[in-house]
């Protein structure tokens, strides 16, 4: 977890560096603070994949230039891009993920209760941070926990660069022929789960597709499922190997709110950074960005940008890290984000109520950390308290 070297030398010379990314394409990548809010605020910018220089960061990223189709609204610029997040905004909110707080609280009850019970040590990726985000995203669906199993296994391969563009491209097709289903279930027999909610209100007036409607909840599954199973597993890491965050949340968790944000910032599971294309010259303080160039945007060394977070290395619960970019910033800002604040919130309060005094059942450097995978994560946390 330690962050990558040379990056305080990045960000002291030019605003932007040029880079070679694995296909041998040059990119420039951006690391300071300021710079790559910037930039992600720019209309100059673009998204989407087709766009020419838009830079492929993995083996399976032009599956989504291949099939523009397959693409959720993430992958585009307004005004399609605004119209589509638009019919989703509401349910969303602050206040709609703290209706769900109770709900969340009561699944990991449930849940830690029986790993409790159980031999240890325990795995908290296989019991608790796979589980809890998937069956939370299965309750918004009105999905059934029967196929919970299936959602998350093709989720799995959808986030994971060890896997083949025709694995992932399969993996994609059989969750898309699912959230169809579901879909068309929805259209004959309305309940009161998000998606019957964006069947009544936008594709019966005509106002959304399935065909647009499929790749948006794909995008909730895979996105609510894997950047949370991420994020709190490294989280649940910090807890458990740091006294000083576990004794000022247990003595204090009215810090928890805060605390996640300075997790947030200090784990920053997109490790890649986000791509974008210049579709205008930008002119970015000393480097001019040409249109039809690349840009990543390393939101990971932002957040590590010590001009904005003394100290950066170190996870101090009592910071005010608000200001983090892990969410990313501008029109495309990670959508779900208050329902990931509740549930990551919620599950560090669960272990620390559940297993007090927990601690690594392995030595830290035999812990599997997943490079492999687009929101960084843990494979396996084994733990005994």
């Amino acid at each position: 977890m330690d962050p990558p070297p040379g990056l305080a030398e990045l960000r002291a010379g030019r605003a932007a560096s040029r880079v070679t990314l694995w296909d041998g394409s040059e990119v420039w990548l951006v690391t300071s603070h300021a710079a790559v809010r910037s930039l992600l605020g720019d209309r100059r910018l673009t998204a989407v994949t087709s766009a020419p220089g838009f830079p492929m960061l993995t083996r399976t990223s032009p599956l989504v230039r291949a099939n523009p189709k397959s693409a959720s609204f993430i992958r585009m610029d307004d005004p399609e891009h605004s119209r589509l997040r638009s019919m989703l905004t509401r349910d969303f909110l602050s206040r709609r993920a703290e209706a769900l707080r109770p709900a969340i609280r009561e699944l990991l009850d449930e849940t830690l209760a029986g790993l409790v019970t159980g031999q240890r040590p325990v795995d908290l990726v296989q019991g608790l941070t796979i589980p809890v985000p998937s069956r939370v995203i299965t309750l918004l669906f009105g999905a059934g926990d029967d196929r919970r199993e299936f959602i998350e296994s093709r989720s799995a391969i959808l986030i994971d660069r060890g896997y083949t563009p025709d694995q992932v491209g399969k993996a994609r097709d059989e969750l898309d022929g699912y959230l169809r289903e579901l879909v068309e279930e929805r259209i004959a027999d309305p309940g009161s789960d998000l998606i019957s909610r964006l069947v009544l209100d936008q594709v019966r007036p005509g106002h959304l597709t399935v065909e647009e409607l499929v790749p948006m909840c794909r995008l909730l599954l895979v996105a609510g499922h894997g950047t949370t199973t991420s994020q709190a597993s490294l989280s649940l890491l910090s807890l458990l190997t740091d006294p000083h965050l576990a004794d000022a949340l247990a003595a204090d968790p009215e810090l928890l709110p805060k605390a996640v944000d300075e997790l947030l910032r200090f784990h920053s599971i997109v490790q890649n950074g986000l791509a974008r294309a210049a579709i205008e010259d930008v002119q970015l303080d000393d480097v001019l960005i040409r249109a039809g160039e690349g840009v990543v945007l390393s939101l990971s060394a932002g957040n590590r940008d010590e001009r904005v977070f003394p100290d950066p290395d170190r996870i101090d619960p009592h910071r005010d890290s608000r200001r983090h970019l892990a969410f990313g910033h501008g029109m495309h800002q990670c959508l779900g984000q208050w329902l990931a604040r509740v549930e990551l919130e919620e599950i560090l309060a669960a272990v620390l109520r559940w297993m007090p005094g927990a601690k690594l059942a392995v030595p830290f450097d035999e812990l599997d950390f997943r490079h492999e995978v687009s929101s960084y994560g843990l494979g396996a946390l084994p733990v005994t308290w």
